[in-house]
């Protein structure tokens, strides 16, 4: 049982990937859903399986270096892991229980919603910039990841359209090359023990 606890700290990270591809496909999700079904709210429905795979994989990140991380770091996470569960519980809230045609004018789910992604977009920036030098996160695939957050922060600040949509797919793509560089420093980290142990 042990080694299966282990075994989900050490690659449960890895579920950044699937999430932060669904994320970065985003805009072209709404634009097929938008040409086959002509309404976006297909796709809406259908979103929150991205924030919670990043949800989960981020938990699994903190896990395999909470003795390391620093107090920022930490506020960092504990920031994008509330601002993905603002995200699932606003997109619930307005495509599937449709509460801010209820409360028009508080809007409730949407505020949820856009204070969730901008939660999401401090804390992965927090989380990436002050991850411990040293710690189970390689250096050269923090970097991509904050600028994907400094990307998506601009993106759920201002609508740009198109260049908006672009920085909201970059920001997903950090959560894709966060989980790679995990990946490729575990299977380097294994192969170096090998060597060792030989």
């Amino acid at each position: 049982m042990r080694g299966l606890i282990r075994f989900l700290i050490r690659w449960v990270g890895l579920l950044c990937a699937p999430g932060g591809m669904l994320w970065a496909l985003s805009p072209l999700g709404v634009h097929l859903s938008d040409l086959k079904f002509k309404t976006p709210d297909v796709f809406w429905k259908l979103f929150p399986s991205a924030p919670l795979l990043l949800l989960i994989g981020l938990i699994g990140l903190q896990l395999r270096q909470s003795e390391r991380s620093g107090l920022l770091q930490k506020i960092g996470f504990f920031a994008a892991a509330i601002g993905l569960c603002m995200v699932i519980a606003g997109d619930f809230g307005l495509y599937w229980l449709h509460l801010d045609n209820i409360y028009i004018m508080t809007a409730p789910a949407w505020r949820t919603f856009r204070l969730g992604l901008l939660l999401l977009a401090a804390g992965s920036i927090l989380f990436g910039v002050f991850a411990p030098k040293d710690g189970a996160l390689p250096t050269w695939g923090l970097l991509p990841f904050v600028i994907g957050g400094l990307c998506g922060l601009i993106s759920f600040v201002y609508d740009f359209g198109t260049l908006g949509a672009t920085l909201w797919t970059i920001f997903g793509a950090g959560w894709v090359w966060l989980a790679f560089s995990l990946f490729v420093h575990g299977v380097l980290s294994f192969r170096r023990k090998k060597r060792a142990a030989t």
